[in-house]
């Protein structure tokens, strides 16, 4: 038998350049949901997976941070009502997404309020996913965010394909009397997700101080003094 014969093709040679073989890592997994038997039933879903490692689980917005925080996952899976309304689901998933970059969020809930969906779909969750669906279709999804893509169900489908549509707009919006330019439809749809003139700074990729200038013209065709009212009135008047 040659010596190449001997060799494993996986097994770098020593001076010869081959590449290393790639090894897949196993993805850290936190579960945030109010419900233990939820969060009993993921863990014992993944637990023969070796790709995937549960390294926390959270019933609340307060402690999926503290989790997070101390063991950064690759993704979590989170059902957006906890107890304390949907907002609270919300705001959970925007400060997850601004504090670990690069992490992966699926949302698993019961929750089928379009709003919610719109909200959540706008902060740049990965997948939306109902809690009634089968638990192969979980576990699909859950690997195909591993891998880089998107997954949502029929219903939030639409959702993400209405919120790319108004993402590409190109006509402004009428306000009142005035209108709107596309730039300030853009920032007016960040501030109503709670995003700060920095996030949507680096969302759109533009300056603070930029970012700073449109919120003040939406005051002025607003004709509102404080940045808290701006998407309260455009709410109302039906702009988002």
């Amino acid at each position: 038998m040659t010596t190449d014969a001997l060799l494993d093709s996986r097994t770098p040679v020593q001076g010869s350049g081959s590449v290393p073989p790639v090894v897949r890592r196993t993805a850290r997994v936190l579960l945030v949901d109010a419900e233990a038997i939820v969060r009993f039933g993921l863990r014992q879903l993944f637990a023969s997976d070796p790709q995937l490692a549960v390294v926390g689980e959270a019933a609340s917005p307060r402690d999926a941070l503290v989790v997070a925080d101390r063991c950064p996952p690759d993704l979590v899976i989170i059902d957006i009502d906890l107890g304390r309304g949907d907002a609270a689901g919300v705001e959970l998933v925007r400060m997850l997404l601004e504090r670990h970059r690069g992490v992966k969020v699926l949302v698993l809930t019961g929750c089928r309020d379009r709003d919610v969906m719109m909200r959540t779909v706008r902060l740049g969750v990965h997948g939306y996913v109902r809690k009634n669906a089968e638990t192969a279709d979980i576990t699909r999804a859950v690997h195909a965010l591993l891998r880089g893509e998107s997954v949502f169900d029929s219903r939030a489908n639409a959702v993400v394909v209405d919120v790319m549509r108004d993402d590409d707009r190109p006509v402004a919006r009428s306000l009142g009397g005035a209108m709107l330019t596309e730039r300030e439809n853009q920032v007016l749809r960040l501030l109503a997700v709670g995003m700060s003139n920095r996030e949507i700074g680096r969302r759109l990729m533009i300056s603070e101080a930029t970012v700073k200038f449109h919120v003040r013209n939406l005051r002025d065709k607003l004709e509102v003094r404080r940045r808290t009212e701006i998407v309260y009135t455009a709410t109302r008047q039906g702009i988002v």
